[in-house]
């Protein structure tokens, strides 16, 4: 979609002036909304000139996406701070914004692009690799992700803090849930768990739709308790999950955290800028600022107090190693000078999801060109219509397929809804790069039915995957190691739980719609004729892996004794002064859910640390400045 422009806009009019007032009209109207959505009017400038009229700032922050941008609302809260926000990418666009067209964004360039090593062991189904879509847009990854607004379990948080790391515990971090938080609906009982004061609108729509009921309808059957909120007492369950939507719209970090602050005068937000490497105070560990490629020119930008890495699980640990910053051995292989021996890059989580198909015949025309754009239309004038909102897709499923009693899940379910002939919108399996094969056995199985692709999410894997450089030059893309079912115990994991979310299909829910299991007949699998044997299921799960996009982990957070933590409990780079990591990438161990809402989190919880540090640093120079008049006076 091209970019809004004011000049543009006006051009495209004028040239159909011929056509009839009422098609001009009408297409004014489309421009205008389009302009709405992604101009700098919503937005905000391009800071470039600012920056090269002064390029020193207190705090620059890497990134801004589901942590970055939050970090610069925080700090430049102080009109003492000034504040330099640095994004690779540029304003969202209508695709980014309209919930239903969230898969589409993988083809766009506000995707990064990257894709997993092959391995033999999983993602075989794919021309090259699992995709790994990373947001490459204001916003970053919560523009073009799925809008779930999910905070993991509550032993997630106080395992992190079992690990030595204080102040992370759940009753600890549970404030700062609160505090980002727009809550859409209320309640004395939602107080304890929800907070309404904050920028991020977080909803929970009424239009229940059909599909949604019988899924969730189904679920009990199997005995999994209907809930109203996983951000609650509980996790475990099933329900329409609360999304990062409003009215119809995306509510990325973007929408919440910097249109309100876009004329915020000690903030600069610099689009379509790429940081290349850390700068470095000379003979010295202590990071002065960052080097940045815009416009094919290099900008040197200067921190006075430090810099704020929040590139997320791939960025930020690529920046780090590129300025010296990680393995040893790994950076001297690629002739790069070592600053602080750090295990960058290990400890690589994702949750990996394998699809389960349940189809039922059906007549809709939802494909359709005509729909289409009468889809596109009201989107863009009434924030109406089929791309807007996340459902049908909003039911999610939590369980443990050990234990019934469990107060954590070891596998989540989320059900996308495929309408017949769906793939004319958008093909789900082109988009993510699969084969041929399985493209083709897809649109078998989706044509003139309905499609519930049940996803069986791994919640906790075991294996641990890395990232490495794959050249000095920044512009180069790393290697990414998923290394998914290295170990043994995630594969029966996820083979538990893709025969638990068969028994679907026996339930009078779905007996009664016309909903029957179906399996994609892979070439490769055909050798195992039992549909549920160990042997079937984990052949479909070594081929038709997917990533839930939540790569996680890659600068651990631990103790500064813990040799494989990068960061220590206040986000500090080991080793490295005037260094942090406010991302993703921090997590030691990944969250039993969506990690879109922890990563906001954590950079709430970033931003504290950064304002005591800050705060408590000026209150005690002001005291020593007082202590040091009077006792000249005191002397005198």
């Amino acid at each position: 979609m091209w970019a809004c422009d004011a000049g543009l806009t006006s051009t495209i009019v004028e040239s159909y002036a011929g056509a009839g007032p009422l098609f001009v009209n009408t297409l004014q109207t489309f421009l205008a909304a389009h302009c709405a959505l992604v101009g700098d009017d919503r937005w905000g400038a391009d800071a470039v000139d600012s920056v090269l009229k002064d390029p020193n700032y207190d705090f620059i922050v890497v990134g801004a996406g589901s942590a970055g941008a939050v970090v610069a609302n925080r700090l430049s809260e102080n009109p003492e701070w000034r504040v330099l926000l640095i994004e690779a990418g540029g304003n969202p666009t209508l695709a980014t914004e309209a919930p239903q067209l969230f898969p589409a964004n993988i083809k766009t360039k506000e995707n990064w692009g990257y894709r997993t090593m092959p391995q033999s062991g999983n993602c075989l189904a794919y021309d090259s690799g699992c995709a790994w879509p990373r947001g490459k847009v204001l916003g970053g990854s919560s523009s073009i992700n799925a809008m779930f607004y999910v905070r993991g379990n509550k032993e997630d948080y106080n395992e992190w803090a079992a690990a030595g790391n204080t102040g992370w515990s759940y009753d600890d971090v549970l404030p700062l849930f609160k505090k980002s938080e727009k809550f859409y609906k209320p309640t004395p009982e939602s107080d304890v768990y929800h907070g309404t004061d904050g920028y991020l609108y977080v909803e929970h729509t009424n239009n229940v739709l059909e599909i949604e009921r019988i899924v969730i309808n189904a679920t009990a059957e199997l005995g999994i308790k209907v809930l109203d909120d996983i951000c609650g007492e509980t996790q475990m369950g099933v329900t329409r999950s609360l999304s990062t939507t409003q009215n119809g719209e995306r509510f990325s970090t973007a929408r919440a955290f910097l249109n309100p602050i876009k004329d915020r005068s000690n903030l600069d937000v610099l689009k379509n800028a790429y940081v290349t490497k850390l700068v470095f105070k000379d003979g010295t560990n202590e990071v002065t600022g960052v080097l940045i490629s815009k416009d094919g020119k290099e900008i040197l930008a200067h921190a006075r107090k430090e810099v704020i890495l929040s590139g997320g699980c791939i960025n930020t640990p690529q920046l780090l190693m590129l300025s010296g910053i990680g393995p040893k051995k790994h950076l001297e292989d690629l002739n790069i000078k070592v600053r602080a021996d750090l295990p960058v890059g290990e400890n690589l989580q994702d949750h990996l999801y394998v699809p389960v198909f349940f189809k039922a015949k059906s007549n809709s025309n939802a494909g359709t060109i005509n729909n289409v754009l009468q889809g596109v239309g009201d989107f863009m004038l009434q924030r109406t219509g089929i791309f807007a909102d996340l459902s049908p897709n909003r039911v999610v499923t939590f369980v443990n397929t050990t234990d019934d009693n469990a107060s954590t899940p070891d596998i989540q379910v989320h059900h996308l809804i495929i309408e017949a002939n769906g793939t004319n919108i958008a093909d789900f399996f082109d988009l993510h790069g699969n084969t041929e094969e399985v493209q083709l056995k897809f649109k078998e199985i989706n044509k003139d039915h309905r499609v519930i692709l049940a996803a069986v999410v791994l919640l906790r894997p075991q294996s641990r995957g890395k990232l490495l450089l794959n050249s000095t030059d920044p512009n180069v893309l790393p290697e990414l190691y998923s290394n998914y079912f290295q170990k043994q115990e995630d594969v029966d994991t996820i083979i538990r739980g893709m025969r638990h979310i068969t028994k679907l299909a026996d339930t009078e829910a779905f007996k009664k719609n016309g909903l029957t299991l179906d399996w994609l007949d892979l070439d490769d699998c055909k050798a195992y004729r039992d549909k549920l044997s160990d042997q079937f299921l984990e052949c479909i799960a070594r081929h038709l892996t997917f990533s839930l996009y939540h790569p996680v982990g890659t600068a651990k957070m631990g103790l500064v004794s813990d040799a494989t933590s990068v960061v220590d409990p206040e986000l500090r780079v080991r080793g490295v002064d005037n260094l942090r990591v406010i991302d993703a990438s921090i997590m030691p161990v990944i969250t039993r859910g969506n990690t879109n809402a922890p990563t906001i989190m954590i950079a709430e919880k970033g931003a504290e640390l950064l304002k005591k540090t800050w705060i408590d640093e000026a209150v005690f120079k002001s005291h020593r400045e007082k202590y040091n008049i009077l006792k000249q006076r005191w002397s005198g």
